[in-house]
């Protein structure tokens, strides 16, 4: 499945942006698409994102070759976006993943999240 080549990116420092992070996620593979998640209300970044490459081996490759690789002085964690682990926290916002619609504003996840929510099982 699609959730196979999107890879989970923890511990972004809030001053890194998505161009920056999709440079060093392309060091591993060509990226089809990344999403930094921010918050709605505020519009800040929550520190983590998805990114997606183009198959599960490049996101393999970018597991073991960007996991704690270092941005502005923090370490990222890259994990599968599948992985309870790392999702679960994020999950506890959103009881019921079906029930997460654009049309919802009141509900905490971004529209980034809604159109990545295929990395998520």
């Amino acid at each position: 499945g699609p959730q196979n080549r999107c890879v989970f990116v923890g511990n972004i420092p809030y001053d890194a942006t998505e161009e920056q992070l999709v440079q060093i996620c392309e060091e591993v593979g060509p990226v089809v698409s990344f999403r930094l998640v921010v918050d709605k209300e505020t519009g800040k970044p929550k520190g983590y994102g998805f990114c997606e490459y183009k198959d599960e081996e490049t996101a393999l490759s970018a597991r073991r070759n960007l996991q704690g690789h270092d941005v502005n002085g923090r370490q990222l964690r890259v994990d599968f976006a599948e992985n309870g682990r790392n999702t679960d926290r994020n999950r506890e916002k959103v009881e019921d993943p079906q029930s997460i619609t654009v049309e919802e504003p009141y509900f905490s996840p971004s529209k980034s999240y809604v159109k990545m929510k295929a990395c998520m099982v």
